[in-house]
């Protein structure tokens, strides 16, 4: 079976990369140590993308204070990437509050999504009367130590002082084989130098200040053909299998920037959130025990007890929430810009960019 909960969820953040490092059969076990301990590890496993996503798609609103004037605009095309801490690239199976019909054997320190592309803790499930009915071992990391974020992004000056921006995809790849993204944000930004000082600020305060809010949202879906679903019945049957998922996240900002001809720097400061609300939705049939020989307590491996488990994992939670500063630049050169950004907060995170566009 694939591991088609996580891989698909990561395709989201990173297209083109392959990872076939993850196991196999990595999320029909899950499935199989019963939706509580299956949620719960999938969210250790999956937490820096989360956290990663949410920062990512939280920058590279602005590169400048400056607001844009009426009927000008650009279009650009960038990419951050949010760099996992070594606190998050690995976590303690132990720690996250299994029951105990999930344990581990040997090592209880496991990579997350990126982490090490190692193996996985090794992990036994029981059934009800402390039976062993099965194993299996925590997906490898990637070895990849970011979170890419891709955005395209278009903005125009409209009020006086006031640019808006906006990202925007109609659902993409509705039946490829890695599911379907759509994207959509918009932000404001609106410049207050004036408001600060009113009369001639240029000569008072040799700099530009604007506030700036944002708002992004991440749609992904993806239908599992029947014949990857989760089914040790081997029913045949269409049981709907599927990943449904949002990822939203918004920023308000302080911007101060200086215009040094074609040459642009900037600082900024604010306050950022990130939410994620996706599920492993449908019906999966897992074997969940075997039947005993008469008389006694001995598996009997020829008659397996399967259980249905539907919708067995639901992630609803804030990843992101807090202070993050910005340090970054832009560069004119006619119609050509060039842009760039360093981040801190939660996760520190690298944005780069290049756009086309007209007027100031």
């Amino acid at each position: 079976m694939k591991v088609y909960f996580l891989k698909s969820i990561l395709i989201l953040a990173i297209t083109g990369f392959s990872f076939q490092s993850f196991a196999q059969d990595g999320v029909s076990a899950l499935v199989k140590s019963g939706p509580a301990d299956a949620q719960k590890l999938a969210q250790a496993y999956l937490s820096p993308l989360f956290k990663g996503i949410g920062f990512g798609m939280n920058s590279g609103w602005y590169n400048s204070a400056k607001a844009k004037n009426l009927g000008k605009f650009d279009i650009r095309i960038q990419g951050s990437g949010a760099m996992v801490p070594s606190s998050d690239q690995s976590f303690d199976v132990t720690k996250i509050g299994l029951s105990n019909k999930t344990r581990v054997n040997g090592s209880a320190i496991t990579p997350t999504a990126f982490g090490d592309n190692i193996k996985g803790s090794l992990i036994e499930l029981y059934s009800d009367d402390n039976k062993k009915i099965g194993e299996f071992n925590m997906p490898n990391g990637t070895g990849l130590k970011f979170v890419p974020s891709p955005q395209i992004q278009a903005t125009v000056g409209i009020i006086k002082n006031t640019d808006i921006s906006v990202r925007y995809s109609p659902e993409i790849g509705k039946n490829s084989d890695f599911g379907s993204i759509q994207v959509l944000g918009f932000g404001i930004k609106h410049e207050i130098t004036k408001l600060l000082l009113p009369g001639k600020t240029e000569k008072i305060i040799p700099v530009d200040i604007a506030v700036a809010f944002g708002y992004n949202q991440i749609k992904y879906k993806y239908q599992v053909k029947t014949a990857d679903q989760v089914d040790d019945s081997n029913s045949g049957q269409n049981l709907n299998q599927r990943v449904e998922g949002t990822f939203s996240g918004y920023s308000f900002d302080a911007i101060l920037s200086k215009k040094l001809t074609i040459f642009t720097p900037f600082v900024s400061v604010g306050y950022n959130t990130a939410k994620t609300d996706i599920g492993l939705l449908g019906n999966y049939i897992v074997r969940t025990d075997y039947q005993r020989f008469p008389g006694t307590q001995i598996p009997d491996q020829s008659k397996p007890i399967y259980s249905t488990f539907t919708d067995p994992v639901k992630v609803n939670q804030k990843d992101i929430d807090g202070v993050r500063a910005n340090l970054g630049f832009s560069l004119h050169l006619a119609f050509l810009r060039l842009y760039g950004a360093y981040s801190i907060g939660e996760y520190s995170a690298v944005t780069g960019g290049i756009g086309f566009g007209i007027g100031k």
